[in-house]
């Protein structure tokens, strides 16, 4: 469903936002934050994002690079990823005007995990329950529990990854912050949305995005579609993400939020998230 009027968006007062990897508060909510900011709301939510899978030794253009996993090779990366999200945290929201918590997990590649490389692909690593080793699932119970602090909050919502095409540091997030809001049950008091993985949301094929349907109904998300500022948001990776994104960004986001903006036939282009009603 389309929602014109942002406010009813997310109506809890404190956003929580769990994101896998340094930029992904800007692609999970920016949208919608800008939005808030256009009609002079965003001082009416308080905001924190936690940054889990924070050592890092990506950097974009750097394939060799990337295969280093060295304590020397992640200061370097981790340094300039923690730098770079700052900057375009105080751009999007303010300086001092959020909450920014580091959970210190390793990410993908520096845990060992083959990087995807195809052409015309993000540089990723896939990955599921049936693929996850040791070192994965201790990580995904040490999330499940930190998510579980969060759902016993009241008036507050906890932002969680759809894990679009499968990567597996979103999948491990989407899978704790799910385990926490189930095992929660009737006592969970913060209420639960899923924001879509951009730019991987814009480069689904057929069966990927079965999979992603599959996943929504299956857990009865309800979409809660709103306007978007996919150049501004673009605008923004571009300035303050430069270790981190590529021309596949702006195919990503500006062709989802077209998809998005005939699917719901409104003359605005859209993103959405999902609410989690079990």
């Amino acid at each position: 469903m389309f929602y014109p009027n942002i406010v009813d968006v997310i109506p809890e007062k404190n956003i929580v936002c769990i994101s896998p990897h340094y930029d992904d508060f800007l692609f999970f909510l920016g949208g919608y934050l800008l939005e808030l900011k256009e009609h002079g709301l965003l001082g009416s939510k308080k905001l924190t994002n936690i940054s889990t899978f924070s050592r890092s030794n990506y950097q974009e253009r750097d394939s060799e690079g990337n295969k280093d996993a060295s304590l020397k090779r992640v200061q370097y990366a981790t340094g300039i990823r923690l730098i770079e999200d700052l900057e375009c945290l105080d751009a999007l929201l303010g300086p001092h005007n959020y909450f920014y918590r580091v959970m210190g997990e390793e990410e993908s590649q520096v845990r060992g995990k083959i990087l995807n490389e195809g052409e015309g692909e993000m540089e990723m690593a896939f990955g599921s329950y049936e693929n996850m080793d040791g070192h994965d699932r201790e990580i995904l119970a040490r999330m499940k529990d930190a998510a579980m602090d969060y759902m016993a909050q009241e008036d507050t919502a906890v932002i969680l990854p759809l894990s679009m095409k499968g990567h597996i540091d979103h999948f491990i997030v989407r899978e704790a912050g799910l385990t926490a809001a189930k095992e929660a049950g009737s006592s969970r008091c913060a209420a639960v949305y899923f924001a879509e993985d951009k730019p991987y949301a814009g480069m689904m094929d057929g069966v990927e995005s079965k999979i992603n349907d599959d996943f929504i109904a299956a857990n009865g998300l309800a979409d809660k579609a709103f306007a978007h500022h996919p150049e501004e948001i673009l605008e923004l990776a571009f300035k303050h993400y430069p270790s981190q994104v590529d021309e596949v960004y702006n195919t990503g986001i500006r062709d989802r939020s077209r998809y998005l903006k005939e699917l719901y036939n409104v003359s605005c282009e859209c993103d959405r998230i999902y609410q989690y009603n079990k």
